[in-house]
């Protein structure tokens, strides 16, 4: 597998997650008859805050890995370690923020920032070690 297929699976991905968040905002709103903002109920805003979160986190994450894909020498080992914790990060923070299970979120919130993070040190490393 290229870096490139990695980046397409990882996004697909989070494709699908961010889909199936948004299908559940909507379905929400649906029930609840609410066109605009949460309307005072606490699942909807825990829906909208999830998506938003997670559509948040997975651009910049994105845009990380299509600057791997570009890159001849990017460290594919390392770097399909990292989109693996992430995507697990943000499956688990959307259980938590569901479940309300704050330290679940908690956690998540970190692992996300720090998949993040590698995901940055090892472009940088790439492109300065080009």
């Amino acid at each position: 597998m290229s870096t490139l297929h990695l980046a397409a699976t990882t996004l697909v991905t989070l494709a699908l997650l961010l889909t199936a968040l948004s299908l559940h905002v909507s379905r929400l709103r649906l029930r609840y008859r609410q066109t605009w903002g949460d309307g005072g109920h606490k699942e909807l805003a825990t829906a909208i805050r999830t998506h938003g979160n997670t559509l948040e986190q997975g651009s910049l994450f994105g845009l990380l890995l299509l600057a791997h894909a570009q890159l001849p020498d990017a460290p594919f080992s390392a770097l399909a370690a990292v989109c693996a914790v992430f995507l697990l990060a943000r499956l688990l923070y959307c259980a938590g923020a569901f479940t309300r299970r704050l330290p679940w979120r908690q956690a998540a919130h970190a692992v996300t920032l720090l998949a993040q993070l590698t995901a940055s040190g090892l472009l940088a490393r790439a492109t300065w070690t080009a």
